[in-house]
């Protein structure tokens, strides 16, 4: 199987005209994008995933529902609607993905060796109680999934953060829904 092509940013998020294999992009730490997905449930619960025990990165940590990159000349609308098929199994429309923000990540692992600059657009959807009952998780990528409500996730952070990837903005904006 062909390696994924990622399209390549200049810092600032501008387009550098060039595409590059995954491998690449995280051994010189291109700049690139990826998504987020939050998911909640129709109670209001976020789905976290248990990162497989396989993973390069950050394996057996709680993570966003769903993320991914954004696959060269796609968006990443399309981007989120695929890897929610993947990743959880699910099937979702573009016109289910509500749009939060954009974020900027900068990170060092695995001793040095594994670059993860990014800048991603973070989506959140809701999912039926049926879709919610009925999760896939992908091999390779996910373990297992963890429903928590807002307040149940900053309690569970704030005791233990090592066993969650960090996402600052992402969690102030948990933390920003958590009394609406």
């Amino acid at each position: 199987m062909a390696e994924e092509m990622i399209d390549i940013l200049n810092s600032d998020g501008t387009p550098a005209g060039y595409s590059c294999g995954r491998t690449e992009v995280h051994a010189k730490g291109l700049w690139h994008r990826t998504i987020h997905i939050w998911v909640f449930d129709t109670h209001g619960r976020i789905l976290f995933q248990l990162r497989s025990h396989l993973k390069e990165n950050n394996p057996n940590l709680l993570d966003t529902s769903c993320a991914g990159h954004i696959t060269a000349g796609d968006d990443s609308r399309n981007a989120a609607i695929r890897e929610l098929r993947e990743e959880i199994g699910v099937e979702k429309r573009i016109e289910d993905l509500e749009y939060l923000f954009e974020a900027i990540h900068e990170n060092v692992l695995n001793n040095g060796t594994y670059f993860d600059n990014e800048y991603y657009d973070t989506y959140k959807t809701i999912l039926t109680d049926e879709e919610s009952e009925h999760l896939v998780p992908q091999p390779g990528e996910v373990d297992d999934f963890v429903w928590m409500t807002p307040a149940e996730f900053l309690e569970k952070r704030a005791k233990n953060p090592e066993k969650f990837v960090d996402h600052p903005k992402d969690y102030a904006w948990i933390q920003s829904i958590q009394h609406t």
